[in-house]
Parts: C-alpha cells; structure tokens; sequence
C-alpha cells in the first residue's frame, strides 16, 4: 500500500497550505523534462499528484486514513471500509477539482518558463496514459465541451429515469442555451498577471485553427459557475491567446480576465 504521506513528504498533521506547498515542489523536481535519465520522473510525477488528491479530499483522506490504521490489504474488505480506489480514479476525481485546477493553472505557467513541456498532450499522456477526455470546469478542453461530461451532469440532476433521454435533451438544451456569445480580443503578447486571471489550454486541430470554431468554457463567476460562449476566430494559430475581459477570478476589485491559450492536438 503507497503512503502517501511519505510521497508528500508530509505528516498526519500536517495543513492544506503545507501539503500545497510540498506538492508545487515536488511536481517541479520531478518534471520528466527536468529528469530526462531517470525512467521513474514520470510515474513520481504521476505519484505525488495522486497523493495530493486523496489528501486534500475530506472522504478520501478520512477513508484512508482508517485503512492505513487498519493494516489491511488494498481491496480486501471492502463492505468494512476498504480504500479501493485506483490511481486513474484519484486523478480524475483531482483535475475535476476548482481549488486543484487553480493550483495546477500556476503549476502550468512555471513549467513553461522553465522550459519544461505543458501543452495539454504531455498533460493528458502524463496523468492518463493518452487517453481522451474533458476535465469539466474549463482547465482543459479535450474537445467540446457539450459532449459526455454535459451529458453526465444533466443526468445527475434529474430526478426520474422516465423519459430520461428527452429529460436529458432538454437539461443540457437549458445548460447550453444559457451560455452568452462572449467578445475575445487577440493578445499575443499578454500573460495572465493577476492572481484573479485565469488561464486555459484549449486544444484544436489545425482544420479549426484555420477555419475557426465556437467553444463552450466553464468560469466561475461571483454566483458560481457560468457557461461562457467562445467563438474562435479563422486563421488562428496554435500558441496564439485571446483575452475575455472581466471573465477571471472574482476579486476584491472587481473580476481578472480569462486568457485562453490555443494549442494544436
């Protein structure tokens, strides 16, 4: 059984703000890119995330914590309380998390002035082994966003399963058609330089780079989270940002701007 307390170098005591910091640290030291000749970087870099992610979660952590005590071997016992989930679990649970998504968002910008690799491909290979997906709450946008993770939502809202499909239909018709047209402005040479600004990787192939497409982002706004509708303008380029004004982190002055950051997939 992994401890993870010794992965994050931290101990049962230890705070949230401790077991942040520990974890930015680690995930910089063990960057693949920053250890080329070690064949372990990768799943250490895997390792340390999901560690986070069972110690930052209040069920996780008390699950584990009882199952750490306990001795007893993964997957055994389960009706008694076994902490049975997979690695692949953790992480999907951590990248759905808004605390999370803000921490790894300035993870991203320091691995990209360090040099290191943070394009959404090394993200998605790194964490899930390549496969497709979406992480609903806009920090990566593995294709539209009215697709499966929408879907799964709308279901969860629903009280019966009678005429679930036409129920499901008319849930993400509200979700979707709540979205408003938003205005974004080309900022080649602006950075996120704000706490409040947001910044997220948003993933295209070059037929939409070239002929433009409407993307659907999920901010948080003062009231909670809000569908924004984002149209891609033509003849854009992978690298390029485009900035919505006043659609950032709520701050104590008003809100930071959303910077979105085209990459070819």
């Amino acid at each position: 059984m992994k401890d993870y307390y010794e992965i994050l170098g931290v101990t049962t005591t230890s705070s949230d703000d401790e077991i942040r910091k520990n974890y930015r640290q680690l995930a910089m030291q063990h960057h693949p890119d920053r250890n080329p000749d070690d064949p372990r970087a990768e799943e250490k870099f895997k390792e340390i995330a999901e560690a986070y992610g069972v110690l930052t979660d209040p069920l996780k952590r008390r699950q584990y914590d009882a199952f750490r005590v306990s001795g007893r071997k993964q997957h055994q016992d389960t009706s008694a309380g076994g902490f049975t989930y997979s690695q692949e679990d953790i992480l999907r649970d951590l990248f759905k998390d808004p605390q999370f998504q803000q921490l790894f968002q300035g993870l991203l910008r320091e691995f990209q002035r360090s040099g290191f690799r943070a394009n959404p491909q090394f993200i998605k290979q790194s964490f899930f082994g390549g496969k497709g997906g979406m992480f609903f709450g806009g920090l990566f946008l593995f294709g539209s966003i009215a697709g499966p993770a929408i879907m799964r939502s709308a279901k969860k809202s629903l009280p019966e399963k009678k005429s679930l499909l036409k129920n499901v239909g008319n849930a993400v018709g509200a979700l979707l058609g709540s979205s408003k047209q938003q205005t974004v402005e080309d900022s080649p040479s602006s950075q996120p330089s704000s706490e409040y600004d947001l910044l997220y990787v948003t993933p295209l192939n070059p037929d939409e780079l070239q002929q433009g497409k409407i993307v659907q982002v999920v901010s948080q706004g003062a009231d909670g989270q809000e569908m924004l509708r984002v149209t891609i303008p033509p003849n854009s380029r992978a690298g390029q940002k485009l900035r919505l004004r006043g659609k950032g982190k709520q701050g104590p002055n008003g809100r930071g701007d959303l910077f979105l950051q085209l990459a070819e997939k």
